[in-house]
């Protein structure tokens, strides 16, 4: 049964065009380490799979490569991917950031030693047979397709949308891990983790094609589907993309279907009513007269994360609700005041649901019980436009601290104190 390799569309390091085949890398002094037959294996799988009809109908800078240099693609630019990096044991180029959190444009770890490159050159020319369905040309340079690649609209009704994992969670060899998991119920041809735009964290959410469409419904139709623990909910992408269109939310791009229109976000909170910031090319906010701010931070809402507590009698404080709390799951903050004899839990990530059942009878501590229950979706959204105001408040109130510094606009009066802690 033929698998997908370890990884989606790469994380290229490369410049936006692809190179023309160059003459084969010259010999360097200290020739790079030589390769386990299992990472010289995964090398010659991962270039089969960037080059594959699967990867090719979402990786657009694969796509443009495959359509340049009559299909040519060289080794030097393989060698940028950090999935490669990594098997050639190349520390992987990660982009330093400045005071902002901007990118740093910066050549420091872009680079491949050419040993290196001739490593993988090496590898793959010798890791691939005459019914391969790559080539490599004659000095060794370069890779490229046999067959010309067509697109195909097919991989919409082979795919499944599966949920139920941990969100932010993602284990090194994740996908790779998901991949043998999925292989087990059929031919998986690309498995691709859905990452939350703004923050690339992983969703606890991913999308599986298999060879075929049958195979694709037999694996959605599992009821009892479970991986290390957690129950997975699979569905078919049709259905997935149905539901989410009837609910009139927003379509991200990985679950759209081939050939059809979608309006941008721009649009979809023009259309709803939602504030939408513009962003200038440094990436802060323009306002309405065309000048540069601070983009506003925003409070993630992940539901699925907020728990309520009641029975709080007696002198109990935050550090201890925390404690408590914080053996259950990794604790962000509690909205809790000694007035009151109930409050809210933000995890931070969305076990609500497993904290809950797992703690029927409660949480004690000391003597008295806390009883918990699931908070509604008013509940929750009232929670979370709390947690901006306190957030906004707050910096707000650091950027008086900065205006008092320059000598810019003072305000009186007391500050109220944060019930969050």
């Amino acid at each position: 049964m033929t698998m997908a390799p370890v990884e989606g569309i790469p994380t290229v390091v490369a410049a936006a065009s692809v190179p023309a085949p160059a003459p084969a890398p010259a010999p360097v002094s200290e020739p790079a380490a030589a390769l386990s037959a299992e990472a010289a294996e995964q090398i010659v799988k991962q270039i089969k799979h960037y080059l594959s009809d699967a990867n090719l109908n979402h990786d657009a800078f694969m796509r443009k490569g495959v359509e340049m240099n009559d299909g040519w693609i060289t080794f030097a630019t393989f060698a940028k991917f950090n999935r490669l990096r990594e098997l050639m044991g190349v520390p992987q180029y990660k982009a330093k950031t400045n005071g902002r959190n901007k990118e740093k444009k910066s050549a420091e770890n872009r680079d491949v030693p050419e040993s290196s490159v001739a490593l993988l050159a090496q590898t793959v020319k010798e890791g691939i047979s005459d019914d391969s369905p790559v080539e490599v040309n004659e000095d060794g340079s370069a890779v490229r397709r046999k067959n010309q690649f067509v697109p195909s609209d097919e991989w919409f009704v082979r795919t499944v949308h599966v949920k139920g994992l941990p969100y932010g969670k993602e284990s090194a060899g994740l996908i790779d891990d998901l991949t043998k998991f999925c292989a087990e119920s059929g031919d998986v041809q690309l498995l691709r983790l859905r990452r939350n735009p703004k923050t690339k964290a992983f969703k606890g959410n991913f999308l599986v094609e298999f060879a075929t469409a049958e195979e694709a419904e037999q694996f959605a139709a599992k009821q009892d589907l479970t991986y290390q623990e957690n129950k997975l909910e699979p569905s078919m992408l049709q259905s997935y993309h149905d539901e989410k269109q009837a609910a009139d939310e927003f379509i991200q791009p990985e679950l759209r279907k081939p050939g059809e229109t979608y309006p941008t976000f721009e649009d979809y909170c023009i259309a709803h009513g939602r504030p939408v910031p513009t962003m200038d090319k440094a990436g802060t906010k323009k306002g309405k007269d065309g000048d540069s701010q601070k983009p506003k931070p925003q409070v993630e809402a992940v539901p699925g994360c907020l728990v309520k507590f009641a029975g709080a009698e007696g002198d109990l404080t935050v550090k201890q609700l925390k404690e408590a709390f914080g053996a259950a799951g990794d604790v962000k903050y509690i909205e809790y005041t000694a007035e009151n004899t109930d409050g809210i839990v933000r995890f931070k990530e969305p076990v609500a649901a497993s904290v809950i059942e797992s703690h029927a009878e409660g949480i004690s501590i000391g003597d008295v019980k806390l009883t918990l229950a699931a908070v509604d979706e008013e509940t929750e959204k009232a929670f979370f436009e709390r947690a901006q105001a306190a957030l906004d408040q707050s910096m707000s109130k650091g950027d008086n601290r900065n205006n008092k510094r320059s000598g810019g606009p003072r305000h009186g009066g007391r500050q109220n104190k944060r019930v969050r802690r």
